[in-house]
Order: structure tokens, then sequence, then C-alpha cells
């Protein structure tokens, strides 16, 4: 958990232009949490905060879609 908050406040710190209303923590099971941005309206905003991300070094992020 002190993990993903610190995710959290790295990116409203590094990203000034993130909406960090749409990060949410999610627990997984016991061991696994997670750290969701969205929902998003359109693939667009997807894009560009995907690219946000992607310039301050994050790697590896996989992208879900919940139907």
């Amino acid at each position: 958990i002190e993990s993903a908050e610190f995710l959290k406040q790295r990116i409203a710190k590094e990203i000034t232009n993130f909406d960090i209303n749409k990060i949410k923590i999610k627990r997984k099971n016991s061991k696994e949490i997670e750290v969701i941005s969205g929902p998003y309206k359109s693939v667009n905003f997807l894009k560009n905060d995907y690219i946000k991300l992607k310039n301050i070094g994050f790697e590896e992020m996989d992208i879900f879609i919940n139907d």
C-alpha cells in the first residue's frame, strides 16, 4: 500500500496536468495491489495520459477494458 501511495504522489508531483482523481489503488488479493488510472471517455485521453506516464519513465503499463 505504501508503494502504491508513493507512486500516486509521484505522478501528481511530476505530471502537473494529470487528473489525480483518475488514479485509484485497488487490492487484487492479499499480496497484490494495482495502481489504476481511469475511466477514460475516449482513446485519445487514454493515449495522452499513457504518453505522459511514459515520459517520466514508466514502463510495462497494461491497458485493460472493463465491460
